[in-house]
């Protein structure tokens, strides 16, 4: 698997429980927070997490390589 389908992969998974989390929060009656919130920000860690590999992937061609190689 390319690094490219890994990220996609996973921001979907990312949505996914990030989407649930939010639809436990306004749907679910008994232990709404019990599972919406955990779910929802296991998500948002997950999406937040994605976009910034993704602004660091775009930015590090632009600066070169400057880990000193």
């Amino acid at each position: 698997m390319s690094s490219t389908t890994g990220l996609i992969f996973s921001y979907i998974i990312g949505l996914i429980f990030l989407i649930g989390g939010l639809v436990f929060l306004l749907f679910l009656d008994d232990n709404r927070f019990l599972f919406g919130v955990p779910y929802t920000l296991v998500g948002l860690l997950i999406v937040v997490g994605i976009h910034m590999s993704l602004r660091r992937r775009k930015r590090a061609p632009a600066e070169g390589d400057v880990r000193g190689h």
